[in-house]
């Protein structure tokens, strides 16, 4: 590179050139690193498929909290518990990247997204995003979802075993697209839906050639559609000033009077849309396994969605969900939706003892940090008490517990989750109580987001 650094480059969301700085630099000497390399060539990849909880837990047990991970393209070090997690999210002195870090994940498929910025580019891409999850917008959008979760989840059967994972999947992609994109999705639904399952399922595969009818190959096609539905609706959106986030970015500037471009916008959106949508499916999938699994929580969730007793809700009605908001913090601490947040180091530092080099991908777990018995009394039970003020366990250490990551890059759309997840769970629990087959568990794969592998089979009784 010459006269700039790469922190400089990445700042400026310079892609071409961070790639050529990988494709030279991103090879170190791992060797001193503790830990085994896995299968030939393949490395640890088939045993993190397989139970990625099984390979932390075993390689920690060999190795303490510092060892080697391989995979076909690339290797790195996992660096496990709270010291790791405050070290990469507090970034200080710049010196890790996010972008270096999930670039050979998301590229071609989740391009240019707020979660692979840097620096002041980052910082600056967030300052416009976040205006769109301001209270008053949130607002808006509950009055978009009341309905829309209302007539949804009216559909669904009663008295058999019913599998709820695609179902939800479904409705909240037709909500996503009203509150993200301005309109309900209709004919469009298995289509969309049917890209993010491919764009999702691309980033986990190892390989990332274009080879016909690979994941990677399907999930470019599922870009496609996207961009494809994004541009022919674009016009319509720069002309109008909804409510909804496609809308709003259109519009919206920062106190510079910045606007983003119509390839930001883009970008943004089918990246928020994203995140959003298949994150909020795996956590309502774990809770309501969880509630399933232990009705005497079930029961206690209903009695304050009853003592409402209102068809709509608001934004206030949402802060009386008490105990709803304990069950959703502990089905995430058991069910995190992202379990690897990896970072990029741009110089060399210390961990515990252990030197890492610069130019090294590191990745720490929040399913490994949310099942640590130092933090957690006995972590394997579900207990949202363990969230309650009088015992307050996720305080012991401001980084044990991060379903939603931490630092500057913490999760934008939080609030808007947690708004989500409520206003789901009181239009269903309002409607139906559900109940799972004896001796069930659940079932479930952590790759590339934590999903049922069933598809949740679960029976409902109705309640009105």
């Amino acid at each position: 590179m010459t006269g700039e650094t790469i922190s400089e480059a990445l700042a400026r969301h310079d892609t071409r050139t961070a790639r050529d700085f990988f494709k030279a630099n991103g090879k170190p000497d791992l060797d001193h690193i503790p830990g085994d390399r896995g299968w030939p060539w393949l490395g640890h990849v088939p045993a993190f498929l397989r139970d990625v909880h099984q390979l932390m837990n075993r390689q920690y047990s060999r190795y303490g909290d510092v060892f080697i991970f391989t995979g076909p393209l690339n290797r790195g070090v996992m660096l496990l518990g709270p010291d790791a997690n405050e070290l990469l999210f507090k970034n200080e002195n710049k010196r890790f990247s996010n972008f270096l870090a999930w670039d050979l994940t998301f590229r071609n498929i989740f391009d240019n997204n707020i979660l692979e910025m840097d620096f002041s580019g980052h910082k600056n891409h967030r300052k416009i995003l976040q205006l769109a999850f301001k209270r008053p917008s949130i607002e808006g959008h509950i009055e978009l979802m009341n309905p829309m979760l209302a007539e949804g989840l009216a559909q669904l059967p009663v008295g058999t075993p019913f599998k709820m994972m695609p179902f939800i999947k479904r409705l909240l992609l037709n909500v996503g697209a009203s509150v993200f994109l301005g309109e309900k999705v209709g004919e469009s639904t298995e289509r969309l839906n049917q890209a993010f399952v491919d764009m999702v399922a691309a980033t986990a595969d190892p390989f990332k050639r274009r080879i016909p009818f690979s994941p990677y190959y399907k999930g470019i096609a599922g870009r496609k559609v996207l961009t494809d539905f994004m541009r022919e609706n674009m016009d319509k959106n720069r002309a109008t000033e909804g409510r909804d986030l496609f809308s709003q970015l259109c519009h919206l500037r920062d106190e510079d009077g910045r606007q983003f471009s119509e390839e930001e916008i883009r970008d943004h959106v089918i990246f928020v849309l994203f995140a959003a949508h298949d994150t909020t499916t795996s956590a309502m999938s774990s809770v309501l396994y969880s509630l399933a699994d232990n009705p005497e929580w079930q029961d206690a969730v209903y009695q304050e969605i009853r003592d409402i007793g209102k068809d709509e809700i608001d934004h206030d009605d949402l802060d009386k969900m008490e105990n709803t908001a304990l069950v959703i913090q502990e089905a995430l601490r058991m069910y995190p939706p992202l379990v690897l947040m990896p970072r990029y180091s741009l110089e060399e530092f210390e961990f515990h003892g252990h030197r890492i080099p610069a130019n090294t991908t590191c990745v720490v777990s929040a399913l490994f940090t949310h099942y640590m018995e130092d933090y957690w009394s006995n972590p394997r039970q579900f207990d949202p008490l363990r969230f309650a003020p009088g015992r307050a366990e996720d305080k012991k250490n401001f980084y044990q517990y991060i379903p939603f990551g931490g630092g500057a890059h913490k999760c934008l759309g939080l609030h808007f989750a947690q708004v989500q997840g409520k206003m789901f769970l009181y239009h269903f629990l309002r409607r139906y109580q559900v109940s799972k087959k004896p001796g069930d568990t659940f079932k479930y794969n952590n790759v590339p987001l934590t999903f049922p592998t069933n598809g949740l089979p679960l029976t409902l009784e109705s309640r009105v």
